[in-house]
């Protein structure tokens, strides 16, 4: 997981212009990871069908599924729309030709003041290789050195180990398990485990090791 540009405390992001820069696509030695658009419908249609039965244990926004291409392609105008009022950040995740859709990453403000949270899928095809935690450190980069914030949380059902082993390998404290705190894609009370990645812990993080390409709304280079 190399790449040629690392972020550098003496290379501050945007030092001549103060307003505010969002990454819009991140690019790992494997993985391009971008806004999602409208026209991406149907290969997300066809990921979240082919998942079905994988992610439906897991994913709240499956309680939803399955949506038609039509309501698929509505649901992506208004995540593009959350991302560009910067509201709530959501990544496609390609593989480096950016030809096959390999999940999604997101960061997402609801974790109370100086934090973003992290959430992921993975494609069933892409399981074992890696590609939540790469994408995921990724996130983690933004988070601290675009969005500049003070921890980065993860939460998970604690059943959910192939969830839960992406924290733990990346640095992140588990700082609690919270008691029947959220709902399932069957509307049914679940226990949530909460991970937190602090900003005095990330340079020992594996993520902090991950170098990464990140560009602007206009594909100018940010890192």
């Amino acid at each position: 997981m190399v790449v040629e540009v690392q972020l550098a405390a003496e290379d501050p992001v945007n030092t001549t212009d103060q307003r505010k820069t969002t990454a819009y696509r991140v690019v790992t030695d494997r993985l391009v990871l971008r806004c999602w658009n409208p026209d991406d419908a149907p290969r997300l249609r066809a990921a979240l069908d082919a998942c079905d039965t994988h992610l439906r244990p897991w994913i709240p926004f499956m309680k939803d599924e399955p949506r038609s291409l039509e309501q698929t392609a509505e649901w992506l105008r208004g995540i593009r729309a959350s991302f560009d009022t910067d509201q709530m950040y959501r990544y496609a995740v390609f593989d480096s030709e950016e030809s096959t859709l390999l999940g999604e990453n997101m960061l997402i403000k609801r974790v109370g003041p100086g934090g973003l949270e992290i959430g992921y899928w993975t494609h069933k095809n892409a399981i074992g290789r890696g590609i939540a935690s790469e994408a995921s450190c990724a996130m983690i980069r933004v988070a601290f050195e675009i969005e500049d914030v003070d921890r980065v949380e993860i939460m998970c059902a604690p059943e959910n180990t192939a969830s839960s082993s992406i924290p733990a390998s990346l640095g992140f404290s588990h700082e609690a398990t919270l008691k029947q705190r959220a709902l399932d894609s069957e509307g049914r009370y679940c226990d949530l485990m909460v991970w937190s990645l602090f900003r005095a812990d990330f340079a020992s993080s594996p993520a902090a090791k991950l170098r990464i390409h990140a560009h602007d709304c206009m594909g100018e280079p940010i890192i």
